[in-house]
């Protein structure tokens, strides 16, 4: 079950990577249309934010939705549905890590001095 697990995580990281190198870079420097609904950093931006907001307010909904709902099965509906959303939230977060550029650099890999 790890080897699937881990297979799953790794063919995500590589279609997140993928579109934003080979699809989303190209179509902000207007290299190619891949039919995004943004053509500039800012438009991008705007759309993340208002992307984020919308996460925030079908958390929301979930939530009123699953209090009107008998109390056995909002329970057992909020867990599935949490468990869920928390695994492909991890599987962001992994991606996230291995792009964060370090605060602090080894100084072991610091260069000295140049050499000609």
């Amino acid at each position: 079950m790890k080897f699937i697990a881990n297979l799953r995580r790794k063919l995500f990281n590589w279609r997140i990577n993928r579109e934003i190198f080979q699809k989303i870079f190209p179509h902000l420097r207007q290299e190619a249309n891949h039919g995004y609904p943004f053509k500039s950093d800012d438009e991008l931006v705007r759309l993340q934010i208002h992307s984020g907001l919308n996460a925030q307010m079908k958390f929301d909904m979930i939530e009123r939705m699953a209090a009107k709902m008998p109390k056995a099965y909002s329970e057992a509906f909020r867990y599935v549905a949490y468990r869920d959303l928390n695994e492909r939230m991890e599987m962001y977060l992994e991606v996230a890590k291995e792009r964060i550029q370090p605060e602090t650099c080894d100084p072991r890999f610091v260069a000295t001095r140049a050499e000609a």
